[in-house]
């Protein structure tokens, strides 16, 4: 008979069975209380609502960058327009639209641009860009149409819509607002003379027509910018495709220092005359910087592109300068600036002349 083994100890498995006990009670001692949940959601909450508003920002700097460089590649199809065409520059009667003062042309029969106006077409056709030429009405609304929501030709910072406004042609949908217009002055000449001549109120010299070399410092003169034809302290934006358009169209206004800008309305800067307290006019064209509403004069802001070249992007008030929208040599009254041009512009109160 074998002899028995010695009974084992449970004194192992005893200390086995206290080490998970103790295991168990530190785990119970880490768990998180509801209190300490709820301070960590909180803290979460904070850190979220702090870096929000850095992210927006992030975003908004982003687009205006996004905007400067789609400005970049418009101005440089100008000057290859002006290379091709003995120094004149697109977008006006007197120039890449003078063919439509033609009495052979109607809204029956605008082939190649969208208007007498339309910078789009021309300088699309310069950087290889093909669209619908036809001068019939559907291929007019489809040329308008794809060349307003080109990307190139669209401010990322653009979010407003605009209907057709007594539409000349049929088809013509609601679309992006047309992001950026041009200086519409350089596009005129010396009034009285001939071709399509300038209003009294803002008139170039005697001579001057839209080519590169007459319009003065090409460095300080802008030859289109964000905008939002056509809008103002009253009306929210639509679009006027009429083949003549009036005053610029839906591509062309006067510029951020006169006091009927339908496209960079400056009435809701403080001071300036807009009797809507819920409503700004800059919100529409200044579209980078603040959208607060009757903010001070600056917070708003906007992209331009020069004739050089280069593009800015300026405060509202900053940017008003009469000189950088008109031709060196353009008289304009006194009556047509905003009181905070008026006073920081031309503080003599007389006609002013543009540099």
């Amino acid at each position: 008979m074998k002899p028995e083994k010695p009974h084992r100890s449970n004194s192992v498995t005893n200390r086995n069975d206290r080490g998970r006990c103790a295991d168990l009670s530190r785990n119970a001692r880490r768990a998180f209380t509801l209190v300490e949940l709820l301070v960590v959601i909180g803290i979460i909450a904070l850190l979220i609502s702090m870096l929000l508003p850095a992210l927006n920002n992030a975003r908004r700097a982003a687009r205006t960058v996004q905007c400067s460089s789609n400005l970049r590649q418009v101005l440089l199809g100008m000057q290859m327009y002006v290379g091709e065409n003995k120094g004149f520059f697109p977008g006006g009667p007197n120039s890449s639209g003078a063919f439509l003062l033609d009495p052979a042309y109607s809204d029956f029969n605008c082939p190649d641009v969208s208007q007498i106006w339309d910078w789009q077409a021309p300088i699309a056709r310069m950087l290889g860009v093909a669209f619908n030429s036809g001068g019939d009405h559907a291929s007019r609304a489809q040329r308008f149409t794809q060349l307003v929501t080109y990307p190139p030709f669209q401010c990322a910072e653009n979010d407003f819509l605009a209907a057709p406004f007594s539409p000349p042609i049929s088809g013509l949908p609601t679309t992006v607002v047309c992001s950026y217009n041009l200086a519409y002055v350089f596009q005129l000449k010396h009034s009285p003379g001939t071709g399509y001549t300038a209003p009294v109120y803002y008139n170039p010299p005697d001579g001057y027509g839209p080519k590169i070399s007459a319009i003065g410092d090409a460095s300080r003169k802008i030859y289109i910018a964000d905008g939002a034809r056509y809008s103002n302290s009253t009306t929210v934006p639509d679009y006027d495709l009429n083949y003549k358009g009036s005053n610029g169209g839906t591509y062309g206004d006067v510029g951020a220092f006169d006091s009927f800008s339908n496209s960079l309305c400056r009435k809701g800067a403080p001071g300036n005359g807009q009797t809507d307290p819920s409503k700004d006019s800059r919100a529409y064209g200044f579209r980078h910087g603040s959208r607060k509403i009757h903010s001070a004069a600056d917070t708003y802001r906007f992209a331009a592109g020069f004739f050089d070249g280069h593009v800015e992007v300026l405060g509202d008030l900053q940017g008003a300068d009469p000189a950088l929208w008109t031709p060196r040599g353009t008289t304009i009254p006194n009556a047509e600036f905003l009181p905070d041009v008026q006073k920081l512009y031309n503080p003599s109160g007389g006609v002013y002349v543009s540099p």
